[in-house]
């Protein structure tokens, strides 16, 4: 067998190390107590079309909770959306100029809270029954901050190009190896966290989170850096969120604008691990057609073209609705990959032009 497939089993292996125990975290009863101040602190730039959700999964939570929504200084309704739930709104101040957008706007919602413990929702999540109550038990075990990665919904087959990125985003977080009780979280998820409302004011001003884009990330580096422990989660039967409902080309700006960034930032080590393994289904593809072309026996080709194949649907299954055509059909799910990369990082580091919601990012 010529050594390139062997390379590629490698690759396949490096996956199962990654997320060898992904699964959901079971959902329990859980009975908050009474002296429990919980605030819940949602940022929002132009999220009209994408807001209803979660405040309609917020409701039952309305008289129990301080929800409070950032509105930072949308274009759009925004804010009426908002106060016709009967939610607060509060706007945030001047930003200056040593922080991006929203690490300032996470930061006015803490500081006008009460809570003692803070949710971050982003406007496009969506909270399951009884979801508030079970990051409240997972949170309250340990009391370490918590992250999650929430279920990715998706309604239309070109939203479904997005595999790629999510499993790599729960692959960063080093939260589901072999050794996941011996090693360091390495990713803090962005669209759901629960913290202390002192953590937050301890660690998450540091400047090296207040001017980054992926204020996620590197505030799990200022946790870790101060000796704070991180726990980060996948959201299935807890939150979830549809990303981008529009298509193809707020797929590509939201992704552009967080993954050449977020290579760099997740690590080294952690960085070669997810490159070795997102070249598996080009490694796969290229023995698959060279076996094809040259007529050569290609059992093994197949064989590992499929493995990968289903490999890539275990895994997406737990992280989004994902369907078991990708067996077949990631080719195409890969090269949007890699047109969404190449396009990410010409246009952060070579045209230095990238904008996100109406703002240089």
């Amino acid at each position: 067998m010529p050594i390139h497939y062997y390379l590629t089993i490698i690759f396949i292996l490096i996956g199962f190390y990654l997320l060898f125990s992904l699964k959901p975290n079971k959902t329990v009863a859980f009975k908050r107590p009474k002296d429990l101040l919980i605030s819940i602190i949602i940022p929002a730039r132009n999220e009209s079309k994408r807001i209803q959700p979660l405040l309609e999964s917020l409701l039952p939570y309305k008289n129990d909770m301080e929800i409070i929504v950032v509105d930072d200084h949308s274009d759009d309704d925004t804010k009426s959306v908002v106060m016709s739930f009967g939610f607060q709104v509060i706007q945030p101040k001047k930003r200056p100029k040593a922080w991006k957008g929203k690490p300032w706007t996470l930061d006015q919602g803490v500081l006008s809270a009460s809570g003692d413990i803070v949710i971050f929702l982003d406007a496009d999540t969506t909270i399951h029954k009884n979801g508030i109550e079970a990051l409240l038990n997972i949170f309250l075990k340990t009391k370490t901050p918590l992250s999650v990665q929430p279920y990715h919904f998706m309604k239309r087959p070109i939203e479904r190009l997005s595999v790629f990125f999510n499993v790599l985003v729960v692959m960063a977080a080093n939260a589901y190896t072999i050794f996941k009780h011996k090693l360091t979280p390495r990713a803090f998820f962005g669209p759901t966290q629960v913290m202390l409302k002192k953590d937050y004011l301890d660690f998450a001003r540091d400047p090296s989170v207040t001017n980054q884009v992926l204020e996620d990330i590197y505030l799990g580096q200022s946790f870790l850096k101060h000796g704070k422990n991180i726990r980060s989660i996948i959201g299935k039967n807890i939150v979830s969120f549809r990303m981008y409902p529009d298509g193809y080309h707020d797929m590509l700006s939201g992704f552009g604008k967080n993954f050449a960034n977020g290579a760099i930032a997740i690590g080294m080590i952690q960085a070669i691990l997810l490159s070795l393994w997102i070249s598996a289904p080009y490694a796969a593809i290229n023995i698959l057609l060279t076996a094809l072309i040259s007529g050569e026996a290609f059992l093994m080709p197949i064989l590992i073209y499929v493995v990968f194949g289903l490999q890539l649907y275990l895994f997406s299954r737990h992280i989004g609705n994902f369907k078991p055509t990708l067996i077949l059909m990631y080719p195409l799910h890969a090269l949007f990959f890699l047109y969404v990369f190449i396009y990410s990082f010409f246009r952060i580091y070579i045209f230095k032009n990238n904008v996100w919601k109406g703002r240089s990012v």
